[in-house]
């Protein structure tokens, strides 16, 4: 699983504590109260999240807005030029497909749909191709090495 980090630093005056709002979306991963906080956030977070800095009895919050990074999907090895494959990403399956800048020639990718596109290769395709699926703003990158 992977986790993004951010850390929470209150400041005027340093000596406050951090605590997470009640009703945060799932995925966040840290110390219940502390002076400075590490939150870790997983693949899958998404949402809005708030924290509440608590000093000499007064309070401030922040939010921190986690979009989750799509997934493309494991690399492919061993295709033969001629055939076609399929690219499949996921988290979330609303992301569209499209081919790297500087890739090999012969390779044609379909329309994307569900998260899901078909990569055409022509008979004479050969070498490392690279596939992007984006998704909410990020992206995330597969390879397909065709012999």
């Amino acid at each position: 699983m992977r986790w993004t980090e951010c850390n929470l630093t209150g400041t005027l005056p340093t000596t406050g504590t951090w605590t997470a709002q009640s009703g945060n979306p799932a995925g966040q991963q840290w110390r219940n109260s502390c002076r400075n906080c590490t939150v870790n956030f997983t693949n899958a977070s998404n949402g809005v999240y708030s924290f509440i800095y608590t000093a000499n009895g007064c309070t401030d919050t922040m939010t921190i807005t986690v979009t989750n990074k799509p997934i493309a999907g494991a690399d492919q090895i061993g295709q033969c030029g001629g055939q076609n494959s399929t690219l499949t990403g996921t988290f979330p399956t609303t992301g569209t497909w499209t081919a790297q800048a500087g890739n090999p020639a012969g390779a044609t990718v379909g329309a994307t749909a569900g998260g899901i596109a078909t990569v055409n290769f022509a008979n004479t395709s050969s070498g490392v191709y690279s596939f992007i699926y984006t998704a909410n703003g990020c992206t995330d990158t597969m390879t397909i090495t065709y012999e």
